[in-house]
């Protein structure tokens, strides 16, 4: 067996991810938490059934990351949440995989401040070709929503082409950039969200709606639609936590 299919680890796509995966995941997870010093370089080898140099390697991109503080003949101890580069796209995408309740309601608020604007610019520069994807996501969502065996998994990529075509379609290098940084953690909040009771048939005409005020070249009306499409899909992901908060 290689080294890549044995062990604890993942299927990333080569062997030095898949250990910047699985040492990020679980202090994400809070498996090594703040202050608690990673397993020494030889053992995390051994356990992991790959070179002393990869561990070294692996240490270092979670350091650039700022999860972990390397240390000459100290070891390497993990660093307190506040030092993480949560915008990492490494790091986002860690925590959308762990389903983390606080990290998916810090997403929505970002979401919130962020996609009413950009449906806004949109309904300003959006072109045909633009237009003619949130089209096409919107009928591919619609299609999914009402088939009765429904692919929960297409349904959630038609959304995410939605979403990440208005940001594009706002016409800002930047917005586009945060979408693109974002892509993983939003795949996975679509996929809590396409989840919760009742959040397909409330958020599935706000989609629409959205498309009708960008292609009519109504900024308003569209910064509108988009801010209670996700104050929706903030209720709906609310009543699936725990807390209900």
């Amino acid at each position: 067996m290689s080294r890549s299919q044995s062990g604890p680890l993942g299927r990333h796509r080569t062997l030095h991810g898949q250990v910047v995966e699985w040492l990020g995941r679980r202090i994400v997870s809070g498996e090594l938490a703040n202050g608690s010093q990673l397993p020494n370089e030889a053992d995390l080898a051994a356990q992991l059934n790959v070179s002393r140099g990869g561990v070294r390697e692996a240490v270092k991109a979670l350091a650039a990351k700022g999860l972990v503080e390397p240390r000459p003949r100290l070891g390497t101890r993990v660093l307190p949440r506040e030092q993480w580069n949560l915008m990492d796209r490494e790091v986002i995408s860690w925590h959308g995989q762990l389903s983390d309740a606080a990290f998916l309601r810090d997403l929505l608020e970002l979401r919130l401040m962020v996609e009413p604007g950009a449906a806004q610019l949109a309904a300003e520069r959006a072109t045909d070709e633009q237009l003619a994807v949130l089209e096409n996501a919107c009928a591919r969502m619609a299609e999914e929503a009402g088939r009765v065996d429904a692919d929960s998994a297409a349904f959630v990529e038609a959304d995410l082409a939605f979403h990440l075509t208005l940001l594009r379609a706002s016409g800002n290098q930047l917005v586009e950039q945060l979408g693109r940084l974002l892509e993983a953690s939003l795949h996975h909040g679509l996929a809590a969200s396409s989840h919760a009771p009742g959040g397909v048939s409330a958020t599935l005409p706000l989609h629409h709606a959205v498309l009708v005020a960008v292609r009519a070249r109504r900024p308003t009306a569209a910064a509108r639609a988009m801010r209670k499409l996700i104050e929706t899909t903030t209720d709906a992901v609310r009543r699936m936590t725990p807390d209900g908060d």
